[in-house]
């Protein structure tokens, strides 16, 4: 998304405007006159993709929370920056862990710049073609912010508006029902941006992220047959091989994550130092050197497995081969994918799956394109024959597809396979804790913090 801020009349824009971006009142009165035309509109929309890219989120702190938490990464390095890293990886992080309010503040900054997007636009004259755009990007956004949000930390609160000072001490945690209803409401909306863009501004969401990202919400949700629905025409797409088509790992990973049309959204980054690209050098690095990637080799069913090599195990401070581009400056340009094709056929397969007695052929037909995609012998009723075992086979197949992809620690807990991964943890610890930080700026930490957490 890097490449869509060079035009020069952005980089003015966003050059000029960080010290509205933080988190202050909206009557900031940088905030009165920036949002008052489309460029000033797009202007923040660049500003919500920007801060995906952040090592908060996507940049670096998303691999601590999603990955080292499961079991296909593990820090090495207990000592490292007062063991925050370590901490999560052995279940021991308080509310206090700078991995937490970091990414939560990170968060809530990308959902204020939507808001602020989302409640100026209808003052800006624009046509209707600019105004869905710029609707369903911010939405999109937005909509991808409170669905982390909600897997990490549960019940959040759901804002949809700037807030004066007071009125965010005031703020209550919202039930998860809540969040997930706003989320599907925002999608609703995204659903009606283009399916594709122009190439000069690829990488903005699109209405086949959209319907993917929803897929995924309704599967969270366990409302599979709404997840047939959204993901019906994205299955079509995929299998015409125009926009969408599932691409061979080597040919996806590391270099042509821009160009892959297996990828369907992905937070896009450039070489050579420029913005937040220097994130990429310690996305699994953490800074600390102690991230290793440990997904047992043994895992996949042989050698001729495209995606084995990319995510063989790594020594402490070594980038895998999913993500290892070519770098400058020590920065690589590697994108990270946030939804892709393959993860697309597997939701597909599964959904259809839970839907039925036993599986269908539709579900063989999702699954085993996968696997063919991985240069894999496809499965058949023989091999599953009830729907226990097809289920298995497609979180074997999640956890191989989408190893490094922040999916694993979600699937573990989505999946109920938490318990038998990690026997012995505390349930309570399938959420994180509630910032502290957050917790002493509000009114009233009545009900804040999540069960098993102490509130000081």
């Amino acid at each position: 998304m890097k490449r869509i801020i060079l035009s020069a009349f952005l980089v003015a824009i966003l050059s000029g405007c960080n010290s509205f971006l933080d988190l202050k009142p909206i009557d900031f009165p940088t905030e009165e006159t920036f949002y008052t035309d489309v460029k000033g509109l797009e202007g923040g929309i660049i500003g919500a993709y920007d801060e995906l890219q952040s090592g908060d989120q996507y940049g670096a702190k998303f691999m601590t929370l999603m990955e080292t938490r499961g079991d296909n990464v593990k820090n090495d390095n207990s000592g490292a920056s007062g063991g925050i890293t370590y901490q999560i990886e052995v279940f021991t992080e308080t509310p206090a862990n700078s991995n937490l309010s970091g990414s939560w503040l990170s968060l809530y900054t990308t959902i204020y710049r939507c808001n602020l997007i989302l409640q100026n636009m209808d003052n800006v004259q624009m046509n209707d073609d600019q105004r869905t755009k710029i609707a369903g990007q911010a939405s999109f956004i937005r909509a991808l912010c409170y669905f982390n949000l909600v897997r990490l930390w549960g019940n959040v609160p759901v804002i949809t508006h700037t807030q004066t000072v007071e009125e965010a001490r005031n703020n209550k945690r919202a039930p998860v029902s809540e969040a997930y209803a706003q989320i599907v409401k925002d999608l609703t909306v995204a659903k009606a941006l283009p399916a594709t863009w122009p190439e000069q501004e690829r990488g903005r969401a699109t209405s086949y992220a959209a319907q993917t990202l929803l897929a995924k919400v309704y599967l969270y949700q366990g409302k599979t047959a709404d997840v047939i629905t959204e993901l019906t025409p994205v299955v079509a797409a995929v299998k015409s091989g125009k926009a969408l088509s599932l691409v061979p790992m080597p040919l996806t990973f590391p270099n042509d994550l821009k160009t892959s049309k297996d990828i369907i959204f992905a937070v896009q980054y450039l070489k050579g130092g420029v913005g937040e690209s220097a994130h990429q050098n310690n996305r699994y690095r953490n800074n600390d050197n102690g991230n290793i990637i440990s997904l047992e080799p043994g895992e996949f069913e042989s050698n001729a497995d495209n995606r084995k090599a990319l995510v063989a195990p790594t020594g402490s401070g070594q980038r895998p081969g999913k993500f290892n581009a070519p770098a400058t400056n020590n920065e690589t340009s590697a994108d990270f994918p946030v939804l892709r094709c393959a993860e697309v056929m597997l939701m597909y397969a599964e959904a259809l799956n839970e839907t039925t007695l036993t599986p269908t052929q539709g579900a063989f037909d999702a699954l085993n394109a996968v696997r063919k995609n991985a240069g894999l012998s496809v499965k058949s009723m023989a091999e599953l024959p009830t729907k226990e075992a097809f289920r298995k086979a497609v979180y074997k197949e999640r956890r191989l597809e989408l190893a490094l992809e922040c999916d694993r620690w979600f699937d573990l807990v989505r999946t109920r396979q938490f318990a038998t991964v990690f026997p012995g943890v505390d349930a309570y610890r399938q959420l994180y804790p509630i910032p502290q930080a957050e917790i002493e700026n509000v009114n009233d930490a009545t009900g804040w913090q999540n069960e098993g957490y102490t509130i000081k």
